[in-house]
């Protein structure tokens, strides 16, 4: 984990408190798509019956890196406070509007 990213979680992102963003992000359909197919995946591995088979090289790596800590969403999105979320979709891609900010 990069050490701002721990420093973050540590302090529980007082660190960003005051903060503000206002953007606009695009998400491709292809990412979207991407996002939903990886979804699908968990629930059909989820309602798969339980067997034994012998690991990938894939299987190996994904396991290596979700034992890395990472950042929780749920404890940075509770610290955030969105004063508007707006999304349209264009050809190919979703937009979304966001102005939102870090409480104190």
């Amino acid at each position: 984990m990069h050490p701002v990213q721990k420093h973050l979680m540590d302090t529980d992102f007082r660190d960003l408190a005051g903060t503000r963003i206002e953007g606009t992000i695009a998400l491709s359909d292809e990412l979207i798509n991407l996002g939903l197919m990886e979804v699908l995946a968990q629930l059909k591995t989820m309602g798969a019956a339980s067997t034994i088979t012998a690991p990938t090289e894939a299987a190996a790596t994904r396991a290596t890196v979700e034992a890395e800590p990472s950042v929780d969403p749920k404890a940075l999105l509770k610290n955030l406070q969105i004063d508007q979320l707006e999304y349209r979709t264009e050809a190919g891609k979703t937009v979304l509007e966001i102005k939102a900010g870090f409480g104190a």
